[in-house]
């Protein structure tokens, strides 16, 4: 089955379309969501719409996903996480919070696991080395693990003799999660970021999971960054919030 993943959309309405265009264009059969469909962005309520809408999704909730909802403290937030997420809460319907509120923090699947952050910490903990992703291997239930929160396309993946791989990912390179006699070969991967890369790499950034074959390749797309930046300009939401997206970061 052909799977898009993706991750961080952060309310970015532009960077979702053409990520959701190119789904459609690979004739994806289903999709896997691994958080924060708002936060930071201008059009929560559009891309929670949009989110809600696709068929097969598997979705599990982030940390600005919860902020939305008023279950994260907000001083765990920098100044403009914060400002965004109170400007959110006031701009979501009554329908797109319900629809927040109902998500799980873990999707545990029989083929496949799905958090936000970590297994250990699914909401909120960033997993970006090695020794971080040795101390979730027990709590993972089936690999592969899908997982955003960084921003960075990169995958983990257990190599001959027990090593593991960090490998940040490039536009169309491809992870194999292989089979090996005692069983699937423990590998995680993050798509990247669909509406605020942190790469320096300023376009949208996601996935497609082959679950036969068993390749993840990422993928980048242009979007009209332009137009993002006026609507987050014009809600009033922090110039930095405009400004970092040009540059991917």
């Amino acid at each position: 089955m052909l799977y898009g993943v993706f991750a961080d959309v952060h309310a970015n309405l532009e960077a979702l379309a053409a990520v959701l265009d190119f789904f459609a264009a690979s004739r994806v059969e289903g999709h896997i969501c691994c958080g924060d469909v708002v936060g930071y962005g201008p059009d929560p309520d559009e891309c929670v719409a949009r989110v809600r809408a696709l068929k097969k999704l598997v979705i599990v909730c982030g940390n600005h996903d919860l902020a939305a909802i008023g279950r994260i403290d907000l001083d765990w937030f920098n100044h403009d996480a914060r400002a965004a997420a109170l400007w959110t809460r006031r701009a979501l319907s009554d329908e797109s919070r319900a629809y927040l509120e109902r998500l799980t923090a873990r999707c545990d699947r029989t083929d496949f696991t799905v958090v936000h952050g970590t297994p250990r910490r699914p909401a909120d903990e960033y997993l970006l080395n090695v020794a971080l992703f040795k101390l979730n291997m027990s709590r993972v239930g089936a690999w592969p693990l899908f997982f955003g929160h960084s921003h960075k396309p990169l995958s983990f993946r257990c190599a001959a003799g027990g090593q593991v791989e960090l490998i940040f990912l490039e536009d169309r390179q491809t992870i194999t999660g292989e089979i090996a006699p005692y069983g699937v070969v423990p590998v995680a991967c993050n798509p990247g970021s669909v509406g605020q890369p942190r790469d320096h790499d300023p376009r949208a950034a996601c996935a497609l999971w082959d679950s036969e074959a068993r390749t993840f390749r990422v993928h980048r797309l242009a979007y009209d960054v332009a137009s993002t930046q006026g609507k987050i300009r014009q809600a009033g939401l922090p110039e930095a919030l405009a400004f970092r997206l040009a540059y991917g970061q």
